[in-house]
Formats: C-alpha cells, structure tokens, sequence
C-alpha cells in the first residue's frame, strides 16, 4: 500500500539531516509507479535556466513532498558541507525513450539515460532556459511495463530577494525578511550556518521553515548559539513549489518540486 507523508526532504539547500531518503522499494510486481521531478534555478547572464532531472520508480511505499507550511519553525542543528541526500534502492522503470517538457515559450526534450540510474533530462548542461514563477508542462509518453502516460502541468518556484538579518540584542527573536510568494502553496526554508567550538569551519545551522508570506522569525532561545560563533553567519534560502499530480485512468503518482534558491547556483 502507498502511504502519503506531508513532511519536505530538503533537495539541493541544506538539510538539517545528514541525509534524507524519500523512497522505499517495493519489490512486488504491482508496485504503485511513482515519478520524480527535481528543477531547480541556476543564474544564465541575465536570464535563467533550469535542468529538471526525472526518475520512475515502481514502489510499494512513498514519502511525498508538499510545501504547504501551516506553522512557522526553527531548529538548531549539526551542519556538514559534504553531507548528501540519501540514495534510494527503489527499483527503476521506464516511462519512454523520452519526454517534453514546454515552459516560458519553448518545448525541450527530456532523453532517458542508456545507463546509470535511468534519470530523464535535457542533453546540454546548460539545461532550459526560462522565467521562474512560470508553469511548466510535462508530457510523459508512458511505458506498458512503467508509469504510464500523462500530460501536467505545474507552477515552478518564483524568484525572490531575501534581507541579510542582523543579530537581536538578548532576549530578542531574529526577524528574517523577503520578498513573499504572489500565490498560494509555497514555502521558504532559510539556513543560518555558523561555527561552535572554535576555529571557522561552518558546522552548525539554524534551519527554519516558513509561511511563504514575506517574514519570519527566529525564536530568541536559537540565538544565543549564533552569536558565539567565531566567523560570521552565511545565510542561505531556498523558495519550494510542489505539485503531486495522477493521471486519470490509473494509480500513479508524479511529484513534481520545484526551488528557487539565494544564492543562486551558476548555470553552466
């Protein structure tokens, strides 16, 4: 049986674990098809692109990602600048030789990889050129033996400018400012990364997540940490877009996340 879980694994930012394994293989032969979009947004000149990386998986088990955020919230937590996302073990299918993706005026096709892990994404590195905040649309030609045939569409994550927040007197929350999300349905997640116990290397965060409505704030008692860092903070933030979409006729799901990320990857 597939299970639905509306907490987000953190996908290219920071976690605030060490890694973050959202699938879980199922080896029986009805297997529930589960697909995987991942797009996020690199700098091009003036412009933007994006590279979206597809997988299909036949699972018996699945964690899917929402950004909805009812309640505003931070921890405080190891950090590792080598920690990676977990892999998954899941058994792979396929879902075409290729896919179309169509976003801001443009339509690019997505090749299955002839070896490794099957992933689906465009030929050059430099990926797709597009407006952020723009709505994406896949078409999936579908395999018999995979996940089947499907056309979606999705919002992808909104550009944003994020204020570098200034450390509060005792006592006092840390108020963290940006610009907010013109729609509905997305969430923030802002990291502070700081040192403990001397020397400079960046080996704790602050990691909250937001209500993506333009404001949030650290709770007072996370403070004292960050001010007895040796080297100031570094402050990374990360808008998400999720959408979890099912064709009409059969059970499947395609788990589409988008982010935006400040700063901004450079694209190839």
């Amino acid at each position: 049986m597939l299970r639905r879980s509306f907490s987000l694994c953190m996908f290219g930012l920071v976690a605030i674990v060490a890694a973050c394994d959202n699938l879980t293989g199922g080896t029986a032969k009805n297997g529930t098809p589960v697909g995987i979009v991942l797009m996020n947004s690199r700098t091009k000149g003036a412009g933007y692109t994006t590279y979206p990386k597809v997988n299909f998986y036949n699972l018996a088990s699945a964690t899917f990602a929402f950004s909805n955020v009812n309640t505003d919230s931070c921890v405080a937590g190891a950090y590792d600048s080598t920690a990676a996302n977990g892999t998954t073990t899941a058994p792979q299918v396929g879902a075409g030789t290729f896919m179309l993706s169509t976003v801001s005026g443009r339509t690019d096709s997505l090749y299955k990889a002839t070896t490794g892990d099957q992933t689906y994404h465009p030929t050059p590195l430099s990926g797709i050129s597009y407006n952020p905040g723009d709505s994406i649309t896949f078409q999936i030609a579908g395999d018999f033996a995979g996940f089947p045939q499907l056309t979606t569409a999705a919002a992808t994550a909104e550009p944003f400018v994020i204020v570098r927040p200034t450390i509060p007197t005792a006592g006092n929350p840390m108020l963290i400012s940006w610009t907010p999300a013109v729609r509905s349905g997305e969430a923030m997640y802002v990291a502070l990364l700081y040192n403990q116990g001397g020397g400079t290397a960046l080996n704790r965060q602050l990691f909250c997540n937001f209500a993506d409505d333009g404001q949030g704030a650290v709770q007072a008692s996370l403070i004292s940490e960050l001010t007895s860092s040796i080297v100031p903070f570094v402050m990374k933030a990360q808008r998400v877009q999720t959408a979890l979409r099912t064709p009409s006729s059969t059970l499947a799901y395609l788990n589409i996340i988008s982010t935006f990320e400040v700063p901004t990857p450079v694209s190839p």
